[in-house]
């Protein structure tokens, strides 16, 4: 009997049903971590003599459903993955029924073709997203790293649960803890997504959970050629001739110090930022400092803190008010930012998150338009929305996220 024939039947058999909690292959006969083609194919007529023929196999139908994932993605090996928090996680079997606590897993998940079908539960934010998540309308509401549905967890039954790594890392141990304590079985995975330095092992990591390593090296190297755009280009820039930059977050008058994510990007894109100094992340400075440092670049973070724009509505108006309201304030006349009229705002949606090498595009190309003339920022979010998520968002007439 040949194998794929038989192959092609399992796989079209597989569907969400619960896992065991046991750990190893299904199928490994002589039990040393390798599902042979011998063993494989073993399983295979033992599961198709059960089912059809009346037989006493001892592999039922998410067992060989499970193999076939395992031989034909993980070459009949477990899945050992290294997280963001540098523990090792090992994967039996393919995950089926996955919990997000952060959207941009979520969104990582989706970039490199993870079957959403398998996420059964979401965090609140993600929920909230209905355009930009319209799939996970229905699916449960697990609430936030910080105050968890435990109960909604459990009830959906998952296989693995994705937490932050790096942030609000109590809460996540915590949730974590409680996790591992109730199931033992679950997989507690820890990926942030919204890192510049780590984000592109990430990608490849979770292509790997996946079973989609060619998507995720694809999705990896378009991720990787912005930003390495971005570093090239900014790399030689001495430190006296970088662009002065005036970055403030959502609230007036509160900028970004070098411990914050945002400063990050603002000097990746090749920006000096004269607050970036102090033990703050998001201090307060003076008004009239802000004057005295004369910033070449103002950029406004509008979203969370300043809810318009995004993904949610196409409103331009929102944002050029937002603009208009700092060109009014008292001396901005005399910054150089306002008087060549380099005052732009953007939102952060594209900045934050595991969409942050959109907006460092946005920000390198503001800070240095000559050094950046070929790069844009508006192709690469498009060609992200349609080529990696999968949504039908023409961002000529939906969204509003920079501006000018």
């Amino acid at each position: 009997m040949r194998l794929w024939p038989l192959l092609a039947l399992v796989l079209l058999l597989i569907a969400a049903v619960p896992v065991s909690a046991a750990e190893g292959i299904p199928g490994d006969a002589d039990g040393d971590g390798v599902l042979t083609r011998a063993e494989y194919t073993s399983a295979v007529l033992a599961y198709i003599d059960a089912a059809s023929m009346g037989g006493t196999g001892g592999i039922d139908r998410t067992d060989i459903q499970d193999a076939a994932w395992v031989y034909t993605h993980w070459d009949g090996r477990p899945c050992e993955i290294t997280d963001s928090t540098g523990r090792t996680v090992t994967l039996y079997r393919p995950l089926r029924r996955v919990v997000t606590f952060t959207g941009e897993a979520l969104e990582t998940l989706r970039s490199v073709g993870f079957d959403m079908d398998r996420v059964v539960a979401v965090d609140k934010y993600s929920h909230e997203k209905k355009t930009f998540f319209p799939e996970c309308r229905d699916k449960a509401n697990v609430g936030s790293i910080w105050s968890p549905d435990m109960e909604q967890v459990l009830s959906v039954r998952p296989d693995a649960v994705i937490l932050y790594a790096t942030i609000s890392t109590a809460a996540c141990d915590d949730i974590q803890r409680r996790l591992e304590a109730s199931s033992p079985g679950i997989r507690v995975l820890r990926f942030d997504c919204f890192k510049p330095a780590t984000y592109a092992g990430e990608i490849r990591a979770i292509a790997a959970i996946a079973g989609r390593e060619e998507r995720g090296e694809a999705f990896a190297s378009f991720y990787e050629s912005t930003m390495d755009r971005i570093r090239d280009g900014t790399a030689g820039i001495p430190d006296d001739e970088k662009t002065r930059v005036y970055f403030e977050y959502w609230f007036d008058y509160t900028t970004v110090a070098a411990s914050a994510g945002y400063n990050e990007k603002t000097e990746l894109a090749g920006g000096l930022n004269p607050f970036a100094t102090g033990t703050a992340e998001y201090p307060v400075v003076d008004p009239e400092a802000i004057l005295v440092a004369d910033p070449e670049v103002v950029v406004k973070l509008a979203g969370q803190g300043l809810a318009v724009g995004g993904y949610a509505g196409h409103d331009i108006a929102a944002l050029d008010a937002i603009r208009a309201g700092m060109l009014d304030r008292p001396g901005w006349s005399r910054i150089s930012a306002v008087k060549d009229d380099r005052v732009h705002v953007i939102h952060s949606d594209i900045l934050g998150g595991a969409q942050h090498f959109i907006g460092t595009a946005y920000l390198a190309k503001w800070f240095y338009p000559d050094l950046f003339a070929d790069l844009d920022p508006h192709a690469v979010h498009q060609r992200y929305l349609s080529e990696f998520q999968g949504i039908d968002f023409d961002l000529a007439s939906r969204g509003t996220f920079v501006y000018p």
